[in-house]
C-alpha cells in the first residue's frame, strides 16, 4: 500500500498563512503537517507521495518533500483532479489523506487493519459518527455500502481512507468525468466501506480560528500522534 496526501489547493480560508505555502506545509513546533502525516502512515504504508499544486516551487526548494507529483493547473480543478493523478503514476491500493487533517495513529491503525480484513475487495472511508449537514458528509445503506456523499445529512468525512487497487480502474474513469469535483465523489460509485472514527481523534485545520485548536490537540495527553 502507498500512502498519499493532498496538498494541492490553496487554502484561502486560512489567509494569511497560507499566503506562501499551502495548509499541509504550515509549521507547527518546528514541523509542518505534511511531516506529521508523513511519519503518521509510515508504519502502514511502502511509501509516501505528496500531490501538490499551489506555491509548489515553494514547497520543493524549502522542505524537499519526498516522492512529490505536482498537478499543472491546480486552480482550474478540484481535488478530484489530485486523487486521479496519483492513481494515475501509482498501481497499488492508496491510502489518503487529506493535506490538512490529522488523526489519532490509532485510527490510521484501525484503517490498515480494516482494509486487510476486506482482503482489498473494499474501499474504507474514515467518517466521524453523528448527522450533521455543515461539512462534507457520507451516508450508506442497510448492507453497509456508501451509498452517497456531499453537502448533504450524513456522517462527517473524516479525510482519509483507502482506495482498493482492484477498484483503480473504475476510480480514475470516474475521476476523470468529475475533475471539479471533491474526489469522495468516487466512493458510492465503487465498492466502498465506512470506517467511523471518533470525532476527538480527529483534527481539520480550516480557519486561522482552528490553529489553536490543533496546538491543544496534538498536546493532548489523550492523542497519539506523530
Amino acid at each position: 500500500m502507498q500512502g498519499v496526501i493532498l496538498a494541492a489547493g490553496r487554502g484561502r480560508r486560512m489567509r494569511p498563512y497560507t499566503d506562501d505555502v499551502p495548509k499541509a506545509f504550515l509549521e507547527f513546533d518546528g514541523r509542518t503537517l505534511y511531516d506529521r502525516q508523513r511519519d503518521l502512515l509510515e508504519p502502514y504504508v511502502d511509501g509516501t507521495s505528496v500531490v501538490l499544486g499551489y506555491r509548489h516551487e515553494t514547497v520543493l526548494e524549502r522542505y524537499d518533500p519526498s516522492d512529490p507529483i505536482v498537478l499543472e493547473g491546480w486552480d482550474r480543478y478540484e481535488n478530484a483532479a489530485s486523487l486521479l493523478l496519483a492513481l494515475e503514476r501509482i498501481d497499488d491500493d492508496l491510502l489518503v489523506i487529506n493535506g490538512d487533517v490529522l488523526v489519532d495513529e490509532r485510527e490510521i491503525g484501525r484503517l490498515a487493519g480494516a482494509f486487510d480484513a476486506l482482503d482489498g475487495r473494499r474501499n474504507l472511508v474514515g467518517c466521524i459518527p453523528g448527522l450533521q449537514s455543515a461539512e462534507t458528509a457520507i451516508r450508506w445503506d442497510e448492507t453497509g455500502r456508501v451509498s452517497a456523499y456531499g453537502l448533504i445529512e450524513g456522517h462527517q468525512h473524516a479525510g482519509f481512507g483507502v482506495v482498493s487497487r482492484d477498484h483503480r480502474t473504475a476510480a480514475m474513469r470516474i475521476l476523470r468525468e468529475r475533475l471539479h469535483d471533491w474526489y469522495p465523489c468516487v466512493y458510492p460509485r465503487t465498492p466502498t466501506r465506512p470506517l467511523l472514527i471518533p470525532a476527538e481523534r480527529h483534527v481539520e485545520l480550516n480557519r486561522p480560528t482552528d490553529l489553536d485548536r490543533l496546538r491543544a490537540w496534538l498536546a493532548s495527553d489523550r492523542i497519539r500522534c506523530a
